[in-house]
């Protein structure tokens, strides 16, 4: 007989037997249909902020569209987060204050990456209007029915894919990192049980945060666990949607310059051959150079746009993450004989270099192709 997951009722009042091999495939049809940006294959739209959008969507912190209500979920994850991040600070302090520099450094190093996301949260509610505006006028400049020559379009999406996968790196890492720091009492806890070591076996949390006493006994206990882990997720899913949207951002405008600079050559490309224009052909190229103008001072308009509202998020994620990689090293040194902390750090480490590496990258991106635009229309007219 068929193994029988569940059954449910039909709209015409039968019941009917669901194969757990369905519930199977709609679950990886599920997940096959979330991760659609990792494949080849894909048009523009699936990959066009996939993993900011999906990161923010479950937050709650997608701008949507321009006069949108704010998500209750989005306040709800910044409570919960608020509450960790102190808790957590409160933690450390004491530790500090009890010179327990190793148990200091442990609280203090996940409680700077997450007071950092709360300002983030804080800076997504408050510029959300100006997001989406963003967003929207991005999406305009990069969907722009007169840029579809083959080229082009080839530009867009090859931008468009590396965006999606590298910001999926920095999530997958941050992920693995919280996984590993929530699933640690459990290991220890399990590993004491497999070697008979009842008088050791003590249960404690995921992260160190100072919690009343009642939470931390039965039959509390369990709900102040996953809370304190669902904290970490918290963070991880912020930061991959708030980094994510500052590098496909910046992806996206380097193909907006990069275009340019094929309609440029486009331009002047039937004219290399002409020792002369005629006055047809003059105007024909001068209304053609306005338009390229007009849309790369929309371009610039909109990265100083973004730019002024990214500055802060940007600044408080080079502090933090440089404070970050230096508490990392000093417990690498610390707890070089614990192989499962030393796993753990070495997981911090990697989560907050692959941040690093949105940011500095995105930046780079943008400035290299900007300043790639005025060197081919001085190549171009040269060679006209």
């Amino acid at each position: 007989m068929q193994d029988l997951l569940w059954k449910r009722v039909t709209t015409t009042g039968y019941i009917r037997s669901i194969p757990w091999q369905d519930v199977a495939h709609k679950v990886m049809s599920t997940m096959s249909e979330w991760f659609r940006f990792l494949k080849r294959d894909q048009e523009l739209d699936v990959y066009f902020f996939a993993v900011p959008r999906l990161s923010l969507d479950i937050m709650g912190y997608w701008p949507g569209k321009t006069g949108d209500t704010w998500p209750w979920r989005s306040l709800i994850h910044f409570a919960i987060l608020a509450i960790g991040v102190a808790t957590e600070l409160h933690a450390g302090m004491r530790f500090l204050d009890g010179q327990q520099i190793t148990l200091a450094l442990e609280t203090l190093c996940p409680a700077g990456t997450s007071a950092v996301t709360l300002l983030k949260m804080f800076l997504m509610l408050r510029f959300r209007r100006d997001l989406s505006i963003m967003w929207s006028r991005l999406r305009g400049l990069l969907f722009d029915p007169k840029w579809e020559r083959p080229e082009q379009r080839d530009i867009r999406l090859r931008h468009s894919a590396m965006a999606a996968r590298i910001n999926f790196w920095p999530l997958s890492a941050g992920f693995f990192t919280c996984t590993t720091y929530n699933l640690k009492p459990i290991l220890i806890a399990m590993i004491l049980y497999l070697q008979n070591r009842y008088e050791d076996f003590v249960w404690f949390t995921p992260f160190n945060m100072t919690m009343p006493k009642v939470l931390l006994s039965y039959p509390f206990f369990p709900l102040t666990y996953v809370f304190i882990a669902y904290t970490g997720y918290v963070t991880i899913f912020m930061f991959g949607g708030c980094d994510g949207f500052y590098f496909e951002f910046c992806a996206h405008l380097s193909a907006l310059f990069e275009v340019l600079q094929a309609e440029i050559e486009s331009m002047f490309r039937p004219y290399t051959d002409h020792l002369e224009l005629s006055p047809v052909q003059l105007y024909t190229l001068e209304q053609k150079m306005r338009s390229v103008i007009i849309r790369h001072n929309a371009i610039i308009d909109l990265t100083t746009f973004f730019r002024d509202r990214y500055t802060i998020i940007t600044l408080a994620h080079f502090v933090s993450a440089a404070m970050v990689i230096g508490f990392s090293m000093v417990n690498l040194l610390t707890l070089g004989n614990n192989g499962l902390g030393a796993l753990l750090y070495v997981a911090y480490t990697v989560a907050a270099l692959s941040q690093l590496l949105v940011y500095c990258y995105g930046g780079t991106l943008v400035a290299e192709k900007h300043w790639s635009v005025p060197h081919h229309v001085r190549l171009s007219v040269a060679a006209f």
